[in-house]
């Protein structure tokens, strides 16, 4: 055996004793150590070495050999290892500014849409008053009674104008899938629908304005109950007709 191949075997000696030596070259040490008594020796004080880590005992500096079997295996177990993602305080802090910030808006725009609603509803109020005044002044303005099993009205007409309009005391409160929707009434019966409107319910009366291309042609106004998006013929129940 040449000096370098013992050489070998003696840089083996301390991976061996780890467990960190090749298969291949493992059982070539094995087979070497049955014959040589130094390496033997010199195996059981790496493994010495080795039990008492724990223990304060000189340094050794390990052979080539043993570093490069150790990197590999290092190299090995970081390809396997999943990546580990930390959150830092800025980011969590950020994180929390943006969910109040969305809840903000959120609440901001549902806030916005009640207002537009309330103003639109106000608007409608103020146009309908408006047009009821002006009828009033009319003095081609016809007064008319509307009445039922629990309301009670009024229903302006001027034919001269194309305009009628409701007004309706004690009107029941519908749910999202019902409206009101009125029909002008021709001389031979037939229905023409007239527009859909429901109640307001912080008003004590209901009004809404009818607007006709030529009014002369009706001689009647009614009122049923529909589907939320109205009808093209009357289909439910009639809450008044009034003959004008």
């Amino acid at each position: 055996m040449t000096q370098d191949q013992l050489d070998i075997f003696r840089d083996n000696i301390p991976a061996y004793a780890l467990g960190a030596l090749d298969a291949e070259d493992a059982r070539a040490l094995e087979t070497h150590l049955q014959t040589c008594a130094s390496c033997r020796t010199e195996l059981a004080d790496y493994r010495a070495v080795s039990e008492s880590l724990l223990m304060v005992s000189p340094a050794k500096t390990p052979p080539a050999a043993l570093r490069r079997s150790l990197q590999r295996r290092l190299t090995s177990a970081q390809k396997k290892a999943f990546p580990r993602f930390a959150w830092s305080f800025n980011q969590v802090a950020l994180g929390i500014a943006l969910v109040v910030l969305l809840a903000l808006n959120v609440s901001s725009y549902l806030q916005i849409r009640s207002l537009q609603k309330q103003q639109a509803e106000l608007a409608k109020q103020l146009q309908s008053g408006q047009t009821v005044l002006a009828m009033l002044a009319y003095p081609n303005t016809e007064s008319l009674p509307i009445t039922g099993d629990t309301i009670s009205g009024t229903l302006l007409v001027d034919k001269s104008r194309n305009t009628a309009t409701i007004i309706v005391w004690n009107l029941p409160q519908l749910d999202s899938t019902q409206t009101y929707q009125a029909w002008l009434i021709d001389p031979e019966g037939n229905r023409t629908d007239a527009g859909i409107f429901r109640p307001q319910a912080d008003q004590p009366y209901t009004s809404a304005s009818i607007y006709a291309h030529n009014l002369t042609n009706f001689v009647g106004i009614g009122v049923t109950v529909e589907p939320a998006n109205g009808s093209d013929q009357p289909t439910g129940q009639r809450v008044f007709k009034v003959d004008f």
